[in-house]
């Protein structure tokens, strides 16, 4: 995937990722919490096809839509790009700004804890 997924994008990927393949009005009707229209919808569809992260297939008089790529494919890319744009790659900076802030639970630092500890080990 080379194409970056805009937020308004990323919520009609998520649809997508819980149910497919659907039509555009089945994936308005659960975007229903944003007002989007049927036509802006349909925009950000079309703009998933071509960025080739979501595919369709013609059913009768309507196209259903399904994704190409998997959530955690979209997610590590937008997080290193994140990464790159924010702190310049620097990962450390990354974490000692959350640390530093306080933006991270006890839960999650003893979260992040058991992933490196788990990652020292496997290498």
């Amino acid at each position: 995937m080379s194409n970056r997924v805009s937020e308004s994008e990323y919520k009609v990927m998520e649809v997508l990722w819980q149910e497919s393949p659907l039509s555009s009005g089945e994936v308005v009707a659960r975007l229903q919490q944003y007002d989007w229209t049927e036509k802006t919808v349909k925009s950000f569809l079309n703009r998933l096809v071509k960025k080739q992260v979501v595919s369709f297939a013609q059913d009768g008089r309507r196209y259903l839509y399904s994704p190409v790529v998997e959530r955690n494919e979209v997610l590590s890319e937008e997080s290193s790009g994140f990464l790159e744009r924010v702190f310049k790659g620097d990962i450390k900076q990354l974490l000692a700004t959350f640390v530093q802030n306080k933006q991270l639970s006890q839960e999650e630092l003893d979260y992040l804890k058991r992933l490196l500890e788990e990652e020292a080990k496997n290498d």
